[in-house]
C-alpha cells in the first residue's frame, strides 16, 4: 500500500484570503472554484455550525474538478453529550454528506476543549457505535486525560475497533500521540487563536518549520501502512494556510501549489504534478 497524499486548508472562506488568493473581483460564491484548481481537498469548517443541507452539499460537488475531496466537520449539535446521541440527526447529515459522491473523504468528529474522558466517554463510545461504519471518521480530542493509561488504551481500541482515525492534531497546548488506528490518516495543524489572531492573517507571522517537518516525518513514516494521508492547515497555525501548505509539501518532497494563479484567471494544482513517495 502506498498512501495517497491530500493536502489542503481548513476552509476557502478567509477573508484574508481577497487578494492574495481570490481577485477582489471574484463573486464570493465562486470562491469554491478557484480554490478547487490549486488544492485537491478541504476540510468544510461551516458544517461545524449548522448542517449545509444536501443542496449546498450537491453544489460543491458541481463545482470542484472529478478528483477533488471534502472532508465534514459534523455538526456541534451532534456532539453535544447534554443531548445525548441524536440517531436520526447523525443519519440525516450522513445522507447529506454522501451527496458528494465520491468526493467525500472523510468525516471529523471535532470535540471541544473541554470535553474530558469523564464528561464525554459514555457518549463517544455510544456515537462511535451509531456513525455509518462504511464512512471514514476521524475524532479530534483535544483534553490530555484521553491519552493516559487504562483511557488510553481503551481509546485506541475502540477506535481500531471502529476503523476510526484518531485525529493527529497539532495544538500548542497539548501533544496528541500519533497513533495509527486506521487505514488513512487525518492530520491537522491547527495552532492556536491568540498567537496569530484573526486580524492577523494572510501572511506568514510564526516560523512553524520545525513543527510541519516533525509531522511531515511523523506522516511519511507510516506511508506505506495507509491509503490516504489528509494534512489540513488552519491560518491560525502560522498566518497564512496555503502558505503553510506549500511548506509542508517542501519538507516532503512534494512539489508546490501556485495558490496565487487564481489571480490571473487560472490555476494549477498537485493533479498534475502529484507524485508519491514510496
Amino acid at each position: 500500500m502506498s498512501a495517497r497524499w491530500r493536502i489542503g486548508c481548513s476552509s476557502w472562506t478567509s477573508d484574508a484570503w481577497w487578494g492574495k488568493v481570490y481577485p477582489q473581483e471574484l463573486p464570493p460564491a465562486e470562491r469554491l472554484e478557484v480554490y478547487a484548481r490549486a488544492f485537491d481537498c478541504v476540510e468544510v469548517d461551516s458544517s461545524y455550525y449548522r448542517d449545509p443541507g444536501a443542496y449546498l452539499v450537491g453544489r460543491w460537488a458541481k463545482v470542484t474538478p472529478e478528483d477533488f475531496r471534502f472532508t465534514l466537520k459534523v455538526p456541534r449539535d451532534l456532539l453535544d453529550p447534554k443531548r445525548g446521541v441524536a440517531r436520526e440527526e447523525v443519519a440525516t447529515f450522513e445522507a447529506h454528506a454522501r451527496e458528494l459522491g465520491p468526493k467525500l473523504g472523510a468525516l471529523l468528529l471535532q470535540f471541544p476543549p473541554w470535553a474530558k474522558p469523564t464528561v464525554v466517554g459514555g457518549f463517544l463510545r455510544e456515537l462511535l457505535e451509531t456513525v455509518d461504519p462504511a464512512l471514514r471518521y476521524a475524532v479530534e480530542l483535544r483534553d490530555a486525560a484521553w491519552y493516559r493509561g487504562e483511557t488510553k488504551e481503551r481509546l485506541f481500541t475502540a477506535l481500531r475497533d471502529g476503523r476510526i482515525a484518531l485525529a493527529w492534531s497539532y495544538l500548542t497546548y497539548l501533544e496528541i500521540p500519533p497513533e495509527l488506528t486506521t487505514d488513512f490518516v487525518y492530520l491537522r495543524f491547527i495552532g492556536d487563536h491568540t498567537t496569530v489572531p484573526a486580524d492577523r492573517h494572510g501572511e506568514l507571522r510564526v516560523d512553524r518549520r520545525a513543527e510541519t517537518r516533525l509531522w511531515a516525518s511523523r506522516a511519511s513514516a507510516v506511508h506505506d501502512q495507509v491509503s490516504t494521508i489528509f494534512a489540513f492547515f488552519n491560518n491560525h497555525f502560522a498566518g497564512f494556510a496555503p502558505a503553510s501548505v506549500n511548506i509542508f509539501r517542501e519538507e516532503l518532497g512534494l512539489p508546490r501549489v501556485d495558490f496565487t494563479a487564481g489571480m490571473a484567471g487560472t490555476a494549477t494544482g498537485p493533479q498534475a504534478s502529484q507524485r508519491r513517495l514510496d
